[in-house]
């Protein structure tokens, strides 16, 4: 079953702070908002840099951590929806970057749940062929690239960056469950809506800003509060767990405050819980290979410690995975 082996991460050099944001949008609403959904900074990309180039920092990490060779790679997933590319896939680039030449190599997009949903696709490919010993999985994001520097209410909340994770198949267990969800009414409702086939970006797009995210609709200000404890207890049910077994849980970095009440609904102390959003910002697809990285980093997620992951994405898509680490 895939034990993960080494992880790593990357963020870009130019610091966004909360302090240049209040100088930019100012002092009136940010902070109260800032302090409650615990963003303290992020990293923006430089306009050379792309979420491939992110990748392979992250990926070239994981790779050192493991102590393995690229070559001992067989297959490598890239989780993100600020692809360097329409086409080809990033993964494309990644691979041939890091010099996986034994690998096969995709893309995976369902927003900010990518990762998780990737890492469940990892094992399950894992597990069903033995081809695929060895997988890295890497969730990488951009979003800065398709913010519009006036919009006050999304250009605060996104940074960059990428992290990676390599799994390789041992004989003991590691995997222990893990289950998927959407709900597609939520198309609509936050996006990047031009520069696919629906609507190309041409000149018309872009002076409509349409090939910028746009917040469209406000989504309930409990989706994620409602949705995410049924998500894991499905999980828990299918691994033959209690929340109390469970040493580390790891959310979706978008809102400190509803991770803080789910884990009071679960009876559970904030110290079972690993945040880095203060750090980073919401990195989307990043953000949950970030915070496995930094709980490892931390000495917070030890060698047999159970740990679940819980993830959602515009769209919307939701992914939960347990493991042991």
């Amino acid at each position: 079953m895939p034990k993960i082996i080494g992880t790593g991460m990357h963020v870009p050099e130019k610091l966004v702070s909360n302090e240049e944001l209040f100088g930019r949008f100012g002092r009136e609403k940010l902070p109260a908002i800032l302090e409650r959904i615990g963003h303290g900074a992020r990293y923006h990309s430089a306009p050379g840099e792309s979420s491939g180039d992110h990748a392979v920092k992250a990926g070239r990490q994981a790779l050192q951590a493991a102590g393995i060779a690229p070559e001992e790679v067989d297959l490598l997933i890239v989780a993100t929806d600020t692809p360097a590319f329409l086409s080809p896939a990033t993964a494309a680039f990644v691979q041939h970057n890091l010099g996986l030449k034994s690998s096969a190599a995709f893309d995976v997009n369902c927003a900010c749940a990518g990762f998780v949903t990737a890492m469940d696709t990892a094992v399950k490919f894992s597990q069903a062929d033995p081809q695929y010993k060895t997988v890295m999985v890497i969730g990488t994001y951009a979003m800065s690239k398709f913010l519009d520097p006036n919009d006050s209410t999304a250009y605060p909340l996104f940074g960059d960056g990428a992290g990676a994770v390599i799994m390789r198949r041992e004989g003991q267990k590691h995997f222990l469950a893990s289950t998927l969800a959407a709900d597609g009414m939520y198309w609509d409702y936050m996006g990047i809506y031009a520069g696919g086939s629906a609507e190309v970006a041409n000149a018309e797009a872009i002076a409509a800003g349409r090939h910028q995210v746009r917040l469209l609709k406000k989504f309930p200000s409990s989706l994620n509060k409602d949705n995410w404890p049924p998500l894991i207890e499905k999980v828990l049910a299918k691994a033959g767990l209690q929340k109390q077994d469970v040493n580390l849980y790891m959310f979706t970095q978008i809102r400190k405050f509803t991770i803080e009440e789910v884990m009071t609904q679960f009876g559970l102390p904030m110290e079972r819980t690993h945040c880095v959003m203060d750090k980073w910002g919401y990195t989307g697809s990043a953000c949950i290979p970030m915070v496995i990285h930094d709980a490892i980093g931390q000495g917070k997620l030890k060698r047999g410690d159970t740990f679940v992951l819980c993830a959602s994405g515009g769209g919307m898509s939701m992914a939960s995975l347990a493991m042991r680490y």
